[in-house]
């Protein structure tokens, strides 16, 4: 029978595992850098790191998005209506989550027409077109896109897009009357001007959001209008971007978990599109804001609380 040996021995040990260094180890050959240059790594990485005077821009670009004026209309060439005085609306680096504004409506009667030339804002996403018609084909061509924007028989479920900015003008061929919707998707800011009616006196709740699970910041109020309908505005508002997102009128006064707000939750009372600037909603009728203590931001996709806002006396 072999012997095993000594415990800790080196009899029957591997020579594949074990090999004598001799004297002892060796001199270290790593690379040390010399003080000096270390100092100069640390200066640069401090400079850099810090974007003293630049430095980092000029070599990589801006980190923070360039400043764009706010949208003032959900659609292009609308109006604020009569009695809203209109905005200015300054530059921002804020971005809102992406949303739908509309550009214009066009209309005509085939067979073949060049639909009237539209602009589309050059930070735009992309656009599209709804359709509307009733009986034959519709094929709508946009200059410099390959494949059609639309090509389907009427009536049509589908919406065409398109990716150019700019003057742009539609091929339209058609068996009958046509209209198109036009819109954009931009990612600035809203801010509209107030209903007429929303005046300090007609105000009848008010409170300034809070974080629940996302950042929320800006001031909701609820005015009571001439018509005795309820509207709601959003001022200096902002909210983590995410889609489906909706205002919900909450009984409960500062909720502060998805819990609290998910065990008590309300029915929607309008969806949030925007989620940055200054909004207007009205709310649905027969609905009394007083049974109410808070207004929420809830996203039905992630089922959580965004933020909220209790709401007391104006």
């Amino acid at each position: 029978m072999a012997s095993l040996g000594k415990i800790g021995g080196t009899k029957d040990r591997d020579p594949r595992l074990h090999r004598s260094t001799g004297a002892g180890p060796g001199p270290r050959t790593g690379f040390r850098f010399p003080p000096a240059l270390g100092i100069l790594a640390l200066l640069a990485s401090a400079l850099f790191g810090g974007n003293a005077f630049g430095v980092r821009e000029h070599f990589l670009g801006s980190e923070s998005p360039t400043a764009r004026p706010a949208a003032a209309s959900r659609g292009g060439d609308a109006t604020a209506g009569q009695g809203s005085a209109a905005l200015v609306a300054k530059p921002t680096v804020l971005r809102s989550q992406p949303w739908w504004q509309g550009v214009t409506t066009l209309e005509g009667v085939g067979p073949t027409t060049a639909a009237a030339p539209f602009t589309i804002d050059p930070d735009a996403i992309q656009w599209r077109a709804t359709p509307t018609c009733q009986t034959g084909r519709l094929l709508v061509r946009a200059p410099g896109q390959a494949d059609p924007v639309l090509d389907a028989t009427c009536p049509v479920s589908e919406v065409g897009y398109g990716t150019g900015t700019g003057s742009v003008s539609l091929e339209v061929t058609a068996d009958g009357p046509w209209q198109l919707q036009i819109e954009q998707q931009v990612d600035v800011p809203l801010v509209e001007p107030p209903l007429p009616g929303m005046t300090e006196p007609a105000a009848v709740m008010t409170g300034e959001f809070y974080r629940v699970d996302q950042v929320g910041m800006g001031t909701a109020t609820i005015y009571r209008l001439p018509d005795s309908s309820y509207a709601l505005r959003l001022d200096d508002f902002f909210v983590t971007s995410n889609t489906d997102l909706e205002l919900q009128l909450s009984p409960l006064e500062a909720p502060q978990t998805t819990e609290e707000v998910r065990d008590a939750r309300s029915g929607t009372i309008a969806a949030l599109d925007v989620t940055a600037g200054s909004l207007n909603f009205a709310l649905p009728p027969g609905l009394n804001p007083a049974d109410f203590r808070s207004l929420v931001i809830w996203c039905e996709r992630t089922r959580n609380a965004y933020a909220a806002a209790t709401l007391g006396p104006a």
